[in-house]
């Protein structure tokens, strides 16, 4: 639903813009030049009266490349079947008796500020409606009511789409002076940067594994890195752990204290310090953890438009896909995959990285090495077409394995990169995995690697 698709009572413009509307369209509809003018600043919708419709008919015949004149414009109302609701010939000889064509910019920005204000009062009243209906749905209807806001007050005409020069020099600025920072969110570990150097904004990253072999861990450890480590205002919206459960996790993994321990309340007097010390940073830290069973992409929208007015997100963890409900489909697959659409499409609307875990399906366990593959990805193909880099994890489970205690993340896609193969340590008795630093070579070839 849009703004344009809703009804407006009690809403008066001013003798002033109906004034400044007539003259526009009494200019364009005789005058190419103010045609082109008047339609790089405003839209037909702009319009309260039916200058409106005759823009938008003086329009058409500007793109069937016919003389811009008040008979041509006439005949394309005709074909719109709006000539009588505007008041026929009569009416376009009244919008040329008050056309102006010095000052049409000064008078669109009249016009755009009132559609702007018409719009608001649309917003208002489509929410006031909602609210006294009997069916509320708090996630949904609320960021309807966000989003239609949003639209009012953000809603600009007057802006051409731009060449390419500007964006070129600063392009080539960013070459010669690289900025200090860069752009996104550093993943968690080291080697995992030489594939992806940043969880850019707008992007979605899936992380998939099978059941315990540690999605969750890699989830946490990003909104880690970049809360607590970067500063980075991050929201993890947890479908299967409690809030508490996360932030033992995240105690552990940031005070070296065993999870065991924090969760049986065993901690000795100096673990407890180091849990303090951690504990500092975590409240210091912008970081907000959402549980919510059941999550739906309405939820998680509504979050980040609340979130846009004080402290935007730079990070989204979703854990996990297979756990949100979505519209409902014919199937399972279908409704994923319409999931998996609308976390893309959030991730540019707010310009923010979106990490999402994934479960995979049992194939892997079908083969001889149990690596998983990218169409292991439970229930739905679309969330590989969608996602811009795919994770996939891997380890192997036998204590007596030469590499015990190593974690394959396989980067099986790479919209921005490189694909690759890279390790790190499992230290699941402190709930995360860190970076390795390579020591030996192992039988495969490839550097056997050791915690750092």
């Amino acid at each position: 639903m849009s703004l344009d698709d809703l009804t407006l009572t009690g809403f008066t413009p001013s003798p002033a813009v109906i004034a400044a509307e007539m003259a526009i369209v009494g200019a364009a509809i005789q005058s190419k030049a103010a045609l082109d003018e008047a339609a790089a600043l405003l839209t037909p919708e702009d319009f309260y009266s039916e200058a409106g419709m005759v823009f938008a008919a003086a329009q058409d015949v500007l793109a069937d490349g016919r003389t811009v004149e008040p008979a041509t414009v006439m005949g394309a109302l005709q074909a719109r079947g709006d000539l009588l609701k505007v008041g026929g010939g009569p009416y376009l000889g009244k919008l040329i008796e008050h056309a102006a064509y010095g000052n049409i910019a000064t008078l669109a920005e009249d016009v755009s500020a009132d559609a702007q204000r018409r719009r608001v009062q649309q917003a208002c009243q489509r929410g006031a409606r909602m609210t006294t209906s009997g069916v509320w749905d708090p996630d949904a209807d609320l960021d309807m009511i966000r989003k239609l806001l949003d639209e009012a007050a953000t809603r600009r005409t007057g802006e051409m789409p731009s060449g390419v020069a500007d964006e070129m020099a600063a392009l080539l600025e960013e070459l010669e002076n690289p900025p200090t920072v860069q752009a996104g969110v550093a993943p968690p570990y080291k080697d995992l940067q030489r594939l992806i150097p940043s969880f850019l904004p707008g992007g979605l990253y899936v992380v998939g594994a099978r059941p315990s072999y540690g999605k969750s861990t890699v989830g946490v450890d990003a909104a880690r890195e970049a809360a607590i480590h970067q500063g980075i205002d991050t929201v993890v919206f947890t479908l299967e752990m409690p809030k508490k459960q996360v932030l033992q996790r995240i105690s552990a993994a940031e005070s070296g204290v065993q999870l065991t321990s924090i969760i049986e309340h065993t901690v000795t007097r100096s673990e407890l310090e180091r849990i303090t010390d951690a504990g500092v940073r975590i409240c210091a830290a912008p970081l907000t953890v959402d549980y919510a069973p059941g999550c739906t992409v309405d939820r998680i929208r509504a979050t980040l438009r609340s979130k846009m007015r004080t402290s935007p997100a730079g990070l989204v963890v979703v854990d996990y896909l297979g756990l949100m409900r979505g519209p409902r489909a014919e199937s399972r697959q279908q409704e994923v995959a319409a999931i998996s659409r609308e976390l893309k499409l959030m991730a540019g609307e707010f310009d923010v990285p979106i990490v999402a875990l994934s479960q995979l399906n049992r194939k892997p366990e079908d083969r001889a090495d149990r690596k998983p593959q990218m169409s292991d990805l439970r229930d739905s193909g679309a969330v590989e077409q969608d996602a811009d880099a795919v994770i996939l994890i891997h380890r192997d489970k036998d204590p007596e394995s030469p590499r015990a205690g190593e974690v394959d993340l396989i980067v099986e896609k790479n919209r921005n990169g490189p694909t690759g193969v890279i390790a790190v340590a499992s230290q699941l008795h402190y709930a995360r995995f860190v970076d390795m630093a390579p020591n030996h070579t192992a039988p495969s070839g490839r550097p056997n690697l050791r915690a750092v």
